[in-house]
């Protein structure tokens, strides 16, 4: 019995497995679709960001072939089986997913899934490699806030072969909210020929009970660089305050209070005054029978 169990587990896997291992067959007007997202630098940093966040726990590092040993093996970036894909089949497999690989239909935009194709992209021999593994390059970042127009202003330059500093251009300047449990991001944007570059802070953004926030300005990985922290920039929305508990006030007023929570705590009271009353009262008739 037990090798007829046996057996039957070995059939099944290698049916699973005889399954994982057939061709993943893409429907042909999926093939011929191009990629609409540009084959630029920063799109493909944004790729980047993607994969590693969404792909390099199972594909792995591009190049190292240190992906998960699963099975079918999540194939390397840089491989053949990788960039013999089309940017159409790319597309359809991250968008549908398949066994061990999920589909990523319901969790990337899919604007952001063209991108993470040209991040794929960067690795084809036949393309230009936009984006290097180079040694993060020093840099220097000024940020200031512009509270009446509530927009951050940048400044950003890098260190140049002589040791001299030159503006930094075309590079990507990420803007965080400073919370208590970590940075909140709230977008990027990216330094223009003067290594100048502003930041609109949106509408929608929180800060304390008066609209204060802690701002943090950063550049990306390949730079070395002080974060700049905007401390107590008024440009946010005011905290809401909940109802029952305002600033210094437990209870508000009587109609913002349910009367079920109300009559508790009535209740309360009265039961822990009823009891002071009846420990003072007790008292009372113990000191008049000492007296007599």
């Amino acid at each position: 019995m037990k090798k007829q169990i046996i057996l039957t587990l070995v059939i099944a896997l290698m049916s699973v497995s005889q399954g994982f291992a057939q061709e993943w067959l893409v429907p042909d007007d999926q093939k011929t679709l191009t990629n609409p997202s540009e084959y630029n630098l920063s799109n493909v940093k944004k790729g980047k960001d993607l994969y590693i966040k969404n792909c390099k726990s199972c594909h792995g590092d591009p190049g190292k072939h240190n992906g998960l040993p699963l099975v079918p093996a999540p194939p390397d970036v840089v491989s053949e089986k990788m960039q013999n894909n089309t940017d159409g089949e790319l597309h359809f497999k991250i968008t549908k997913g398949r066994g061990g690989m999920p589909q990523f239909e319901g969790t990337i935009s899919d604007d952001d899934r063209w991108r993470l194709i040209n991040f794929i992209r960067n690795f084809d021999p036949s393309r230009e490699q936009l984006l290097v593994d180079a040694p993060p390059k020093k840099a220097k970042l000024l940020a200031s806030v512009n509270e009446v127009e509530k927009k951050v202003e940048i400044f950003a330059e890098v260190e140049s072969a002589n040791g001299s500093f030159v503006t930094l251009t075309d590079a990507t300047v990420k803007i965080s909210a400073k919370k208590a449990f970590g940075n909140l991001p709230i977008g990027e944007v990216l330094t223009n020929a003067d290594g100048r570059a502003e930041y609109k802070i949106p509408e929608t953004l929180i800060g304390d009970e008066n609209g204060m926030v802690n701002i943090v300005v950063q550049l990306d990985e390949a730079y070395v660089t002080d974060n700049v922290v905007l401390d107590a920039a008024k440009v946010g929305q005011l905290k809401p305050q909940p109802k029952l508990i305002k600033k210094e006030i437990l209870w508000s007023t009587n109609e913002n209070i349910q009367t079920w929570l109300l009559l508790s705590y009535l209740g309360a009271v009265g039961a822990a005054w009823a009891a002071i009353a009846y420990v003072v009262f007790q008292i009372f008739k113990i000191w008049r029978l000492g007296k007599e």
